[in-house]
């Protein structure tokens, strides 16, 4: 191998491991930190045991395994191997093994002490996946509890923003100088191509009309027709291959099918590289370009680092990137387009300039480059956390909080997870992982499919109910799949497709992990459509959905969701919804698989799911509480059945649920009570040395029962509960001291000199407002300052009919500057009241000229 940038760590390393088993090492783009380094590291004589690196995407573990083995020479799966979910190449004589997709976390919960791993590489971990910020986490418990030998090693292309630091203050930190070529920037927005941004089609998406502008500037670029290229560095390549990066498999599809029509075949090879796309398509985009052709590789951010493809000079970017954002009310990830970081941006540029000085096009303009964000946000903020929940159950903690995470997660997202994970019983009330649950682990899929598996294989004990556990292998095959054609949202219609190919390996894993052999084929010909929805509803209960007309349904978690029209399944009454995806622009989701469900299963089969309901609301056209008995499955009701007059405690939590809907405006909150809030939203900012009570809408909707419980077991009705003083409520939360503090840093009032007691009232920027007639403030020199000089009161100066004349914090300035232009306008018009010409030296006065000059006689 070349001598690279690495090298020249690998004994500053080495030290530092001596001193520290945590070391954290920046390497930019063409270091070799990937290669090079795990590669010497085989030959250290100190590390006896086995070496475990991370590698966040599969495609790039396979493709840096293969290459380390090859340098090498020895064939995969010998000294180096590699192990993503699916695929093994790993012996006992593996002494360097790359993992992924989870299968580190797996290791982990196995062997919670590593048996025989000396060390844990953790590459690209800017990238901050869920799986990659799981893994160090419980590599450091490890290394803290079990095995203070165990050595970790984080890599990362960049520091900025990243809080290892923090997480392993007592690491040692080494960097390491980059190898890359310049690259050449070009900006080249759809906005500003004159012209050439019209779609053949004037109904195109918008979509497809960036696609079809972005496959231009690849022809143009390929033929030598870009402009940009022709005045940049002549040592570019030009004759070089390309790689362009799009958001998603579906974008690559449509401009590869662009471009097949439109380039020269026999010149141009077009690779797509993406994650679900089988290894042999995905080792060619990698491999250099057979027969003397250009390669034109169509990627996804799986190219943007720890893959160097061969022959690559010229970059086209289309800046944009699959998002994926978990929603905790609707329990679904959503997918959008957005745009990349100016992190991923560089990434990509970079892949121009691995092996030669490099070109990259930008479709954005420089303007928009200025306006991206400066890193991607961790994939733990916005991901469905249900798996890393099940993770941190199995090792033994109650919250995601208590591993050391490199960033906490996001609280509405695990409070979710947990919910889910206990409905499926996979973990008890106290958040301890069930017995079930530890099964669900081993599977190795998503909880809610694992849970269906293990429900089906016990009933498959009896006769009745054998085929049951062969219909959910296929159903979690269908339901985890990338590579089946669209066929319809029933999913009844993609059963024998799930036996072939890749989806058919995979349903025939499960087979064998649950034990059981039976003949797919009569598995299929002996179900119903029952059976299906019946282990759908065990996966998704909380995606039963009900009919509400015009192919929209209601979820049992409360989403609304929709079908087409014309699809058959929009006309059943009862569905089990297995996959919907929310956008943007829609009120609905929009169901992709799904099953007809019979209303019968509630009284058999699914009659767990079932619940019942002591239930009193409010009846806004009779005016009055009435109590009923409900059946339900999640928020859909089955029936209902009117109950006796309802209980004292049942009006108090209608009451409460019907605030917590529409606000606390059903209550009679008057200004003085906004003021209260005001007041001590203040007091809670301004002094921090106190403890104040929170009494925000959002704090109070939260403790309804605490503050406004005690005072409602006698109201019946709506007038009743109106006719409430919630401002003496509300005082109430204050100790007698604090409502004498709060007066005095934040008061109601002011004294002016006049003798009148001026409102002064605060709204939600925190700003207090002194509202008097100007006449009044003569004299003043400065404004009122309140909370011990932490608070200037704006004045607002009123005419002599009280209406606005001047807004201003600094009396000083608007004597001697404003105020000229005020006297000159308002002196013609209130003769009678005073404007003298040196206010601030003038006693104020509430009367007329006349009256103050009788007063002084």
């Amino acid at each position: 191998m070349n001598q690279l940038p690495i090298h020249k760590l690998l004994q500053p390393l080495r030290e530092a491991f001596d001193l520290n088993n945590q070391v954290i090492l920046e390497a930019p783009t063409g270091a070799g930190k990937s290669t090079a380094l795990p590669l010497a590291m085989l030959d250290w004589p100190e590390l006896k045991g086995k070496i475990l690196m991370l590698e966040p995407r599969r495609v790039a573990a396979r493709s840096v395994a293969h290459y380390i083995a090859s340098q090498r020479g020895e064939q995969i799966g010998a000294e180096v191997g590699y192990r993503v979910r699916g695929e093994s190449r790993s012996s006992d004589a593996t002494r360097l093994e790359i993992v992924t997709e989870g299968i580190l976390t797996r290791m982990i919960q196995q062997d919670p002490e590593l048996t025989g791993i000396d060390l844990i590489i953790f590459d690209e971990i800017h990238e901050r996946h869920l799986t990659t910020d799981l893994g160090l986490a419980l590599a450091l418990e490890i290394q803290g509890s079990f095995r203070e030998d165990l050595k970790i090693l984080a890599m990362s292309a960049t520091l900025s923003g990243l809080p290892l630091s923090q997480l392993m203050p007592d690491a040692c930190s080494l960097t390491s100088e980059g190898r890359s070529f310049p690259v050449t920037l070009a900006y080249q927005s759809l906005a500003e191509s004159k012209g050439r941004t019209q779609a053949s089609n004037p109904y195109q998406n918008r979509t497809q009309v960036w696609l079809e502008y972005m496959g231009r500037c690849i022809v143009e670029l390929l033929n030598g027709d870009d402009k940009h290229l022709a005045n940049s560095d002549a040592s570019i390549d030009t004759a070089g291959s390309l790689l362009a990066f799009l958001p998603g498999q579906g974008e690559i599809i449509r401009l590869h099918d662009y471009l097949a029509s439109r380039l020269d075949l026999k010149q141009f090879s077009l690779c797509p590289l993406y994650g679900s796309l089988p290894a042999k398509a995905q080792d060619k985009a990698i491999a250099p370009a057979n027969d003397g052709k250009r390669k034109v590789v169509l990627a996804t951010n799986v190219a943007e680092s720890s893959l160097t493809i061969d022959g690559i000079t010229m970059v086209v970017d289309s800046g944009y990137k699959r998002h994926a954002s978990f929603n905790p009310r609707t329990g679904v990830t959503r997918l959008t387009l957005k745009r990349i970081s100016q992190a991923s941006a560089a990434q990509r540029a970079g892949r121009a300039g691995r092996l030669s000085p490099g070109y990259c096009l930008r479709l954005w303009s420089q303007e928009e480059q200025g306006r991206l964000l400066k890193a991607d946000e961790p994939e733990i903020l916005h991901s469905d956390l249900v798996p890393m929940a099940l993770d941190a159950a199995c090792w033994g903690v109650k919250s995601i909080n208590e591993l050391p995470m490199l960033t906490q997660p996001s609280t509405a997202n695990e409070a979710v997870a947990w919910q889910l994970l206990t409905l499926l019983d996979i973990i008890d009330a106290q958040r301890k992982i069930t017995p079930h649950g530890s099964q669900a682990y081993q599977l190795g899929c998503h909880p809610r499919l694992a849970h269906m598996l293990l429900k089906a294989k016990y009933l498959s004990l009896t006769q009745a109910d054998k085929y049951l556990v062969g219909l959910a292998c296929l159903l979690a095959g269908i339901l985890e799949s990338r590579t089946l054609g669209r066929h319809g949202v029933d999913v009844s219609h993609y059963l024998r497709e799930a036996t072939q190919g890749e989806t058919g390996k995979q349903v025939r894993g499960w087979m064998k992990k649950l034990k059981v052999n039976l003949d797919l084929s009569q598995v299929i010909s002996s179900v119903t459509s029952n059976d299906i929805a019946f282990l759908l509803a065990l996966a998704y209960p909380d995606r039963i959905a009900k009919s509400r007309g015009v192919s929209g349904y209601q979820l049992a978690n409360g989403t609304g969701v929709a079908l087409s029209e014309d699809d058959p399944l929009a006309r059943a009454d009862w569905l089990v919804v297995a996959d919907f995806q929310e956008s943007e622009g829609r009120t609905s989701g929009r169901v992709y698989l799904a099953a007809q469900l019979d209303e019968a299963l509630f009284k058999d089969r699914l009659s767990f799911l079932v619940t019942g309901l002591d239930y009193c609301g409010w009846d806004e056209s009779k005016g009055r509480f009435f109590a009923e008995t409900r059946q339900r499955i999640g928020q859909i009701i089955l029936s209902k059945k009117t109950a006796q007059k309802p209980a004292p405690e049942q009006i108090k939590r209608a009451i409460f649920e019907q605030i917590r809907n529409k606000g606390l405006d059903l209550l009679s909150f008057s200004p003085k009570v906004t003021q209260l809030q005001l007041r001590a939203k203040l007091a809670r900012e301004l002094d921090a040395g106190t403890s104040w009570p929170d009494i925000s809408e959002q704090q109070l909707l939260t403790d309804l029962d605490e503050w406004l419980g005690p005072y409602i077991n006698d109201v019946r009705s709506l007038s009743q509960l109106q006719s409430l003083d919630c401002y003496t409520l509300l005082l109430n939360l204050f100790e007698w001291d604090k409502q004498q503090r709060l007066d005095k840093l934040f008061p109601c009032h002011w004294p002016m000199a006049t003798g009148t007691s001026a409102a002064i009232t605060y709204d939600e920027s925190g700003i207090a407002r002194l509202s008097v007639r100007l006449q009044e403030a003569l004299g003043m020199a400065q404004s009122p300052i309140l909370a011990n000089g932490k608070l200037t009161v704006s004045m607002e100066l009123l005419s002599p009919a009280r209406r606005p004349l001047a807004l201003t914090a600094d009396l000083a300035s608007f004597w001697q500057g404003p105020y000229v232009e005020v006297k000159k306008e308002m002196k013609g018009r209130y003769p009678k009241h005073l404007w003298p010409d040196d206010p601030a030296n003038t006693l104020p006065t509430k009367f007329t000229k006349k009256k103050t000059l009788n007063r002084k006689t």
